[in-house]
């Protein structure tokens, strides 16, 4: 009875992980098309050099779009932006990173991880209009904050009570570019 059960768990488990390879989305390439389809992986979408997809779930054909030649890719949760990173060893590599909070300034995941102890993370990068992508970790956060929201009067004193969640770097984000938006049009 125990191996029914087991076996039964073990091939719901598959056929659900199977199920979840494709999801909807679209692909907006360098070119201007937009690609509506089913794309393989959304999950591990970061750092990878092209994205494989269908047409629609029937298709038999898989087709991919070099990571270089795609611009945004668009699911029904999540936006995601591919970004050229600047420095380190993965200078020149095209990376996919989930949008949180859209404007002049953007504030960007990359995939969660899962430390040896068992806690859940996320590396942060921010990108201002002219700008070279910049990740912020919890050491240097304020710094970058600093230099990347340096117009905006007062900043100064935002940024250092500012704490390195997410939400909060959503909402300085958000100020500032609803700040930068009333600034153009006054």
């Amino acid at each position: 009875m125990k191996k029914t059960i087991f076996g039964f768990l073990l091939l719901s488990i598959s056929v659900a992980a199977k199920a979840q390879v494709y999801e909807p989305a679209f692909i907006i390439s360098v070119f201007g098309d937009t690609i509506r389809c089913q794309l393989k992986h959304i999950r591990f979408i970061s750092n990878k050099t092209e994205f494989r997809y269908k047409k629609s779930l029937e298709d038999k054909q898989e087709l991919f779009i070099n990571a270089k030649d795609v611009l945004w890719i668009v699911t029904p949760k999540d936006t995601f932006e591919c970004l050229s990173t600047d420095k380190g060893l993965y200078k020149g590599q095209i990376s996919a990173y989930k949008l949180l909070t859209n404007g002049y300034l953007r504030l960007y995941e990359q995939d969660h991880f899962t430390k040896l102890g068992g806690e859940s993370s996320a590396s942060f990068f921010i990108k201002k209009e002219g700008m070279v992508l910049q990740e912020i970790t919890a050491v240097d956060y304020k710094k970058y904050l600093l230099i990347y929201a340096a117009d905006q009067p007062d900043n100064k004193a935002r940024v250092e009570k500012l704490l390195y969640k997410e939400e909060n770097l959503q909402q300085f984000i958000k100020e500032y570019n609803d700040w930068h938006l009333s600034q153009k049009t006054e």
